[in-house]
């Protein structure tokens, strides 16, 4: 008998987990998404971001600006308008980019 109950539950559990795996995607979905490069996100390179001349830094940046580094994988995240403004990572808050 204890093997019939055993088996059971271990159907049920499996008939589960695709419950459970999407109420896990749906709830992290929204701290997740700060995180995660979006496809309207601009990018650039580790090289151009750590330039203080390069165009990044010197065409409309402003505090809070989002860019995908594309050499890192990593988004970043301006911490202010000027050109020698740093980049943090939008996740830790790190700084990661400090043009000079």
């Amino acid at each position: 008998m204890p093997d019939v109950i055993s088996g059971n539950l271990v159907r049920e559990i499996e008939a589960k987990k695709g419950e459970v795996a999407d109420v896990l995607a749906e709830e992290l979905a929204p701290l997740l998404a700060p995180l995660l490069p979006d496809a309207n996100d601009p990018t650039s390179t580790t090289a151009a971001l750590a330039a203080v001349g390069n165009a990044i830094n010197t065409a409309g940046k402003y505090a809070g600006k989002q860019i995908f580094n594309t050499t890192t994988n990593k988004l970043v995240v301006a911490t202010g308008a000027s050109a020698g403004a740093t980049w943090v990572n939008a996740g830790t808050g790190v700084v990661e980019h400090t043009p000079v």
